[in-house]
């Protein structure tokens, strides 16, 4: 019982970093190419997605994406 509760404590928290992530990287030009090179790394190898899970819980002890979203302005939609 306690694996499967930490299994998707940590999935949820990977889920969290990987909207980070994302948050992070929207005013890069390389936007693309990092998202997909993290992708690939945590499909490939599989244990990169215990930095992602550390990650999720520095921003939900540290409020990332709050204090990033507030120094900067969200992107223009390209259309």
């Amino acid at each position: 019982m306690a694996q499967i509760v930490t299994a998707a404590l940590m999935m949820a928290y990977a889920l969290t970093g990987f909207a980070v992530l994302h948050t992070l990287t929207l005013a890069l030009k390389s936007r693309a190419l990092w998202l997909s090179g993290t992708y690939a790394t945590v499909v490939v190898f599989g244990w990169p997605v215990l930095a992602i899970v550390v990650l999720g819980l520095a921003d939900a002890v540290f409020g990332i994406r709050q204090r990033y979203r507030q120094s900067r302005p969200p992107p223009l939609p390209v259309s």
